[in-house]
């Protein structure tokens, strides 16, 4: 686990989030909607991002930027990613246990 300076589930606005990665705040609101993001309320009710959505929106540009897919893809991409790095990382605990 990699530390950070900083919480990757401090909520966000769309607003914050938008500014921060250089995109318009509607962009973020639709993949929010449409389930490419992970969502989180806020104390008011209003819905708000997790700072981990940064990274997320980052990697998604760099793949639509680099290999042309779309949001959509490359959330698939990017969830993907995510289980093999996970199953990697529980391979190599299961190699690391000692035989029984």
């Amino acid at each position: 686990m990699r530390q950070t300076d900083f919480d990757l589930d401090e909520p966000l606005t769309f607003e914050v989030v938008a500014e921060t990665i250089g995109a318009r705040t509607t962009l973020v609101a639709r993949l929010a909607r449409q389930g490419l993001l992970e969502t989180t309320g806020g104390a008011q009710g209003e819905t708000l991002l997790p700072r981990r959505a940064v990274v997320r929106l980052r990697r998604m540009q760099r793949l639509r930027r680099d290999l042309g897919v779309n949001f959509a893809g490359a959330a698939v991409i990017l969830d993907l990613v995510g289980r093999l790095e996970q199953f990697e990382r529980e391979l190599a605990a299961m190699r690391r246990r000692p035989e029984e």
